[in-house]
């Protein structure tokens, strides 16, 4: 059975996107022993060096080319240099030995930043398959396979959608989250929309999940915008924006030091501190994550 294909997506950055990307990826490998991928498409590298420490990093993509990078590059310039094998760490984070044996990384490095450029000189018309065509041998092996996006819908992130099976919104509990929702949403829908007659049999790409962090119990700011984020992702199926069993998925992240802590360690919280309420939040949000999933075609 293929892979699930799920790319983290916003506009907006510091919304936990990484954060929920590797905890997620990680307590999905760990207790529901889920074979999962993580492929980092962001040039900052966020999810690579949460799970990896910079030397580490540097010393294993090289000039970029054991990374998500060379695909990117021989796309481009119509070379071969891209070997998954070489590329993807098989059993992260990494110590003397695999911390997680079915968490796999397909690492970032900073030369993606220069992808829209080099797309824009070379004229691409589908550029938005390369990802898609160089893992698509290896859907087959995983569960999950999770795409760690920019904080924006360029180029790169439309190949990630396009890779997708579904998208998942990262989302802050306040005003200025929930007043560009819906506007990101058609921006999701339209571009899905745009490339969806490529994929054949495969559905359009849409939103299927929405998860929340940096909440704080017993805020009323916080709580109320979860009701109105609920009744806005009823108002978005209605229209036929997000995929129409769309979830709010529970528990919302807690605020928690721990989850900020652990990226100095270079781990998921859930081996860096497995008492923390990040840890246990992280937990119960990829039960649910697996569980809706799990019942979506």
């Amino acid at each position: 059975m293929a892979a699930k294909a799920i790319a983290f997506i916003n506009f907006k950055g510091g919304v936990g996107k990484t954060a929920a990307t590797v905890n997620i990826g990680a307590c999905l490998a760990y207790y529901r022993r889920k074979r999962v991928l993580i492929v980092d498409l962001d040039a900052q590298c966020n999810s690579s060096f949460w799970l990896m420490p910079p030397l580490v990093w540097k010393e294993h993509i090289g000039n970029g080319e054991h990374s998500t990078y060379q695909l990117f590059r021989d796309a481009i310039m119509k070379s071969k240099e891209f070997d998954f094998e070489k590329a993807v760490l098989k059993g992260m984070p990494r110590a003397t030995v695999p911390l997680i044996k079915d968490l796999d990384l397909l690492p970032a490095a900073v030369e993606l930043i220069k992808v829209e450029e080099q797309l824009q000189q070379n004229k691409h018309a589908k550029f938005y398959e390369f990802v898609a065509k160089a893992l698509k041998p290896q859907y087959e092996r995983y569960d999950y396979i999770l795409f760690d996006c920019p904080p924006n819908t360029y180029s790169v992130t439309k190949n990630a959608l396009y890779a997708a099976d579904y998208c998942v919104i990262p989302y802050l509990p306040d005003f200025l989250s929930l007043s560009g929702f819906q506007i990101f949403a058609k921006l999701v829908d339209d571009i899905s929309e745009l490339y969806s007659w490529q994929k054949s049999s495969r559905h359009k790409t849409s939103i299927a999940a929405v998860l929340v962090s940096h909440y704080r119990t017993g805020l009323k700011d916080h709580d109320k915008s979860l009701a109105d984020l609920r009744i806005m992702l009823s108002l978005l199926k209605s229209q036929g924006l997000v995929h129409a069993k769309a979830d709010l998925l529970e528990p919302p992240i807690r605020l928690s030091k721990d989850v900020a802590e652990s990226t100095n360690q270079h781990q998921p919280v859930i081996l860096t501190a497995p008492n923390s309420i990040g840890a246990a939040d992280y937990h119960d949000l990829a039960k649910a994550f697996d569980d809706h999933f799990s019942n979506l075609p």
